[in-house]
Parts: C-alpha cells; sequence; structure tokens
C-alpha cells in the first residue's frame, strides 16, 4: 500500500511541474518578444524619491535560433545614442554589448543573472531578456488574485540554487501578470508587475504589456515603464542587432 502512495505521489509531483511549465511557456509565448519594435518611456526612482527619465526604442529579433534584443537610449541628450544589445544563444550563455557614444567604445559581459541584475539598477534589461532556463523546475502553489484577476500561481527554481521566483498568471487570457523574486531565506527581492496587455497587429495572437513596474526591495529602487508605441516587422534585418567599432 506504501508503495502505490509512493507512485501515486511521485506522478503527482511529475503531473504538477508538466502543467505549471506549459502555463509558464504558454503565457511567454503570448509575449511578442520576436518581431517586434517598442518606443517607450522609462521612469527610475531611487530610495530616497529622487528620478531620472529616458526613453527607449527596443527591437527584438531572432536569427537562426540567436535571440537578441537592442535597446538605444533615445532621450536625454547627454546619454541618447547609448545602445545595449543582448543575444541569447539555446547552447551557451549569452553575451551583452554596451556602446557609449561618450567614450566611444563598447563592453562586452557574459549575460549571467548578476550582470543583468547590475544593469537592471538602471535599465531593466531583465524584462526584456529570457532569463529562464530549460532545467527550471515548476510547480502549482494553486490560485491567487492579483488586482482581482484570479490568477495561477506557480513556482520557478533550479534544483541547485535556493533562490526563486514565484510568476501569477492569469486563469482567462494566460497573461503573465506578476513576478516575485525570493531570496534564500524565503525574503521577497523583488517584484515586477505587468499589465494593460494590447493585441499586436499583424502578429498572430501576440500582446505586450504597455505597463511594467519593477520594485527592488533590496536597493529600494524602483521604475516604471509605459509603452507609447509598438509595430510588428515581419521580417527583421540582422544589421539593425549589430554594435560595431566604426560606431566610435
Amino acid at each position: 500500500m506504501c508503495l502505490f502512495v509512493g507512485v501515486n505521489s511521485l506522478f503527482a509531483t511529475s503531473t504538477d511541474h508538466v502543467k505549471a511549465k506549459e502555463l509558464f511557456e504558454n503565457s511567454k509565448q503570448k509575449l511578442s518578444l520576436k518581431n517586434v519594435c517598442l518606443n517607450l518611456d522609462l521612469e527610475i526612482l531611487d530610495k530616497k524619491g529622487n528620478t531620472k527619465s529616458k526613453s527607449l526604442s527596443v527591437a527584438f529579433g531572432e536569427f537562426n535560433q540567436q535571440k537578441k534584443v537592442m535597446i538605444e537610449i533615445t532621450a536625454p541628450e547627454e546619454v541618447k545614442g547609448t545602445r545595449i544589445l543582448t543575444t541569447n544563444y539555446l547552447d551557451k550563455k549569452g553575451i551583452i554589448e554596451i556602446y557609449m557614444p561618450a567614450s566611444g567604445k563598447i563592453q562586452k559581459f557574459r549575460a549571467n543573472n548578476r550582470n543583468l541584475k547590475l544593469m537592471g539598477s538602471e535599465i531593466p534589461i531583465t524584462q526584456f531578456s529570457s532569463v529562464v532556463e530549460s532545467d527550471y523546475l515548476f510547480s502549482m502553489l494553486g490560485n491567487d488574485e492579483v488586482n482581482g484577476t484570479d490568477c495561477y500561481k506557480i513556482k520557478v527554481e533550479k534544483p541547485e540554487e535556493k533562490e526563486y521566483a514565484i510568476a501569477y498568471i492569469s486563469i482567462k487570457e494566460e497573461y503573465l501578470l506578476r513576478v516575485e523574486k525570493y531570496n534564500s531565506k524565503d525574503q521577497l527581492q523583488s517584484l515586477t508587475a505587468l499589465s494593460d496587455y494590447i493585441k499586436v497587429s499583424n502578429s498572430n495572437g501576440k500582446y505586450y504589456p504597455k505597463s511594467i513596474h519593477v520594485s527592488n526591495l533590496e536597493s529600494g529602487r524602483s521604475s516604471n515603464m509605459k509603452v507609447r508605441s509598438l509595430e510588428y516587422v515581419q521580417k527583421m534585418n540582422i544589421k539593425n542587432f549589430q554594435i560595431t567599432s566604426n560606431e566610435s
């Protein structure tokens, strides 16, 4: 009898993982992160309440299984022209490249979680980059509400790490509405809220949130992104996703 209980428990756990992963992947698939260009306004607040504002253009492209995101600062004038290019690969760590007109130099980094967090203090690049890898574990934590919307509650974690995230996905539309990140002591470290989803025209059922709010409880910093316009591009040009030294 105990053997059957153990087998049933194992089957339930496996089924739970499959359902949770499928829901999470579905919410990601709905997000338009390919062949889309965005123009948005970004407001960054520090722990003292001081604010900085930037305007960005963001483009998503995919070429030979390489996923690329180009972020360009279009305002204010003193940082205009700064470009950040992230490239994610299927079989190796991604690369971050930064070009700053003031120095005329290009910097390159491995796109690990630490670098993404550091960069996220000024531009929330993690909202545009895929950081969930294939070996993550997913588990259902029941249902909950986010601003009056019924949601699935899903835990996302890596087997060898104690840090984890909890994602809230709307039951009706399967939109990703909220992501909470916790440290090894189960303390909330950051919170991302996505809202006002709109359909991307001519994109075969893709959507994007018009509003994204990110709070870092460790640093006391937060950011608000408001999408001003977005456009689906049938075929992206890879030349628009390159940072070369001749720009310096």
